[in-house]
């Protein structure tokens, strides 16, 4: 019986790197890490000023260094926020197999990794020059400016050189990796080695999101990345089709509200994913729409992709509606360019609303029309933006979050343009005087403390829209998932979900659903192995052909009784005609089903007659006299059945105990089984065909 194993190799819950093997097959899925750990976090002092101190440190280097990197046969990418381990395992690793990801994941993770290395490079010298060079007034405030930046590969940068000595990788590294990946659209089966097929579901986070469903021997496991149930967003929308036919169901990583102080309330686990992300992105919008209508001026701290899109886009349909000015809308990063115009150019990967605009035709975002008249500026750094001529006064600017230098001098400028303005400029709202600061991460730990650095003096609207699924939402989830036998969830999941299974966890019932499965937790560096477990359900070509005959038969359900054989390798079933009870059926007759009106479920009643090989060709039923119930047992013990010989029937039985029930060989003629389970009789052919074929 094929078993699956999974190991997570990433401390944070949400990014992943499950290292996952079935049989003698290794893969990966997803490779995230998150680019702002493994440094300082950042900490206003009582002057305003950033101070930082250490946190947790790990080095992603030494972890991957515990992989075999020469066994692994393909990695799974989910979307493009796992990807930032990939060029290193891909360049400084044994690894030489396929990647596979979406277009979309593909196209942002360059962009995520190459801003990464762009905010890395920037030395603390560099730094103050940008920000002299855009605003003296930053000179009389160097510490301020120095302090910047805690990423991942954070270090001492030449100005010349694209990345450090103590870098991961280089932005040579990225164009090698991104030639390695290969693409894959929605609903798509890819073959990376023999006998295993990939296909990817939208997973409704992002452009380009997925979660993966591996086949392997006719069991299917699916790995659920980062999701989203919000259908008010650009992605396309939650495709549920990943869970419906699993029967292993691997959750990587789910939001928990009560983490954040602004979306612990009680009431807000009791309001429909898309209700509460639509809400939070309305309240984004109209405090931008309160300080614009005072002409004021807005700062966005969030990346040029995602949730901004969608602030954006509400922001300038607002400003339309109300028949307002339109603001200059400046878009400060190395990558906002692209990854707005990769929105507008992949049409097919959002959701419907937005494809419906494709075919006017129109574009499904508003930044190439805010480009065309002259409102939308994009600047690759400060000093960049210095060298631009863009009106003053009203400003919506977008800031990533990881550029805590841009974030540090708008907050100051605009701060001291407000400290200037008279009291008449104030009472008439002329524009110089009022300002506002947005922010929307989820990422917890770093929002709050880049929340704490910039709320010291400055108004902060800090609303985190978390777009992934909460545990709540895997408990909805888990309703569709009608073939699922084992369900893993991280340890923090687990401890949530089990409130709701039996008393010891292992079992869980959702939702009145009528089912049940096995539910586990894996966490850090820990193996979690689960057998691909299938007795419950019949080989897919009885299965269809049980279907059929019920269809003509005009029934949903019946009890079906007959013979099930071994023949050529292949488990067959007849089943007696109404008029020939008492005659057997044979394995070349059509078979047929005796409906039962009242029953709930398909049932295999009666004895299983076994051959060994079908009418007319192979060995015949009496080439199986020369086994005697000694020799079978001792055969079926040597694979792990737990067999004995019996005596006292005629040429002799073997008695087989199992936990799922036993069975009773009669070695009289042909072989006759009786099992006291249809689980067991799947498990006593199986190990029958297993002992003739080795004999």
């Amino acid at each position: 019986m094929p078993s699956i194993s999974v190991i997570s190799f990433s401390p944070y819950e949400r990014y992943h790197l499950l290292l996952c093997e079935l049989d003698d097959t290794m893969f990966i899925v997803d490779c995230g890490w998150p680019i702002n750990s493994n440094n300082e976090t950042l900490q206003p002092d009582e002057n305003g000023k950033t101070r930082t101190e250490a946190s947790n440190k790990f080095d992603p280097r030494d972890v991957l260094s515990t992989i075999n990197w020469a066994r692994v046969d393909f990695i799974l990418i989910s979307n493009y926020e796992q990807m930032t381990l990939l060029p290193y395992i891909t360049e400084y690793t044994e690894f030489s197999g396929p990647v596979y990801a979406t277009e979309p994941a593909k196209a942002y993770g360059r962009c995520l990794l190459e801003a990464g290395l762009v905010f890395a490079s920037r030395s603390s010298i560099d730094l103050v020059e940008n920000g002299n060079q855009y605003d003296n007034s930053l000179a009389a405030e160097p510490q301020a400016s120095t302090s910047r930046n805690s990423l991942l590969w954070q270090s001492q940068f030449d100005e010349r050189r694209v990345c450090s000595q103590t870098a991961l990788y280089s932005q040579q590294d990225i164009i090698a990796t991104m030639e390695k990946v290969t693409d894959v659209r929605h609903n798509e089966i890819v073959n990376p080695v023999p006998f295993v097929q990939a296909c990817t579901r939208s997973s409704g986070y992002c452009i380009g999101g997925a979660n993966w469903t591996v086949e392997y021997k006719g069991h299917r496991t699916a790995f659920v990345s980062t999701s989203s149930f919000a259908a008010c967003l650009h992605p396309q929308e939650w495709d549920g089709r990943v869970l419906s036919d699993a029967q292993v169901i691997v959750f990587c990583d789910a939001s928990d509200p009560s983490s954040s102080e602004h979306g612990g309330d009680v009431g807000d686990s009791n309001i429909p994913q898309n209700i509460q992300v639509s809400q939070r992105i309305n309240q984004l919008c109209s405090t931008a729409m309160a300080t614009l209508k005072q002409r004021g001026r807005v700062l966005l701290v969030g990346e040029p992709y995602g949730v901004t899109l969608d602030v954006l886009q509400l922001v300038a349909e607002s400003i339309i509606s109300h028949n307002l000015p339109m603001p200059q809308f400046i878009i400060v990063s190395p990558v906002g360019e692209r990854t707005l115009q990769y929105g507008n150019i992949m049409g097919e990967w959002l959701c419907e609303s937005k494809q419906a605009l494709l075919y006017l035709p129109e574009y499904p975002f508003a930044d190439k029309d805010l480009r065309q008249k002259g409102h939308l500026h994009f600047a690759r750094s400060l000093s960049d933006l210095a060298t631009m001529k863009i009106p003053q006064g009203t400003w919506f600017v977008i800031v990533s979050p990881q550029d805590v230098s841009a974030v540090d001098h708008f907050i100051r400028q605009w701060k001291q343009d407000a400290t200037r303005s008279s009291n008449a400029d104030i009472a008439t709202s002329s524009g110089a005087a009022r300002y506002s600061v947005l922010m929307h991460g989820d990422e917890v730990a770093w929002a709050q403390s880049l929340v704490r650095h910039i709320s010291v003096g400055s108004e902060l609207t800090y609303v985190p829209v978390s777009c992934r699924l909460t545990f709540r939402n895997i408990e909805q989830s888990l309703l569709s998932a009608t073939s699922a036998q084992q369900v893993l969830v991280p340890s923090h999941i687990y401890a949530r979900l089990s409130q709701v299974g039996t008393a010891d966890g292992s079992a869980i019932r959702s939702g009145g659903g009528g089912f049940e499965f096995k539910l586990f937790e894996y966490s850090y560096l820990q193996a979690t192995t689960v057998d691909l477990d299938t007795d419950r359900h019949l080989p897919l070509s009885i299965q269809k052909e049980m279907t059929n005959q019920m269809k003509l038969s005009g029934k949903q359900h019946a009890v079906v009784s007959g013979t099930l054989s071994l023949s050529a390798g292949k488990i067959r079933f007849g089943y007696a005609d109404t008029e020939k009870d008492n005659e057997k059926a044979s394995l070349d007759d059509k078979p047929k089903i005796v409906p039962e009106v009242g029953t709930k479920s398909a049932e295999v009643a009666g004895a299983t007659l076994l051959t060994a090989g079908e009418r007319g060709s192979g060995p015949s039923k009496q080439s199986l006299a020369w086994w005697t119930p000694e020799r079978l047992a001792s055969e079926l013990n040597e694979i792990g059945v737990n067999a004995t010989a019996v005596s006292g029937m005629p040429n002799g039985a073997v008695r087989i105990v199992m936990p799922s029930g036993s069975a009773t060989i009669r070695m009289d003629g042909g072989w006759l089984v009786d099992c006291t389970s249809t689980n067991t009789q799947w498990t006593v052919i199986d190990s029958l065909r297993q002992v003739l074929k080795l004999a």
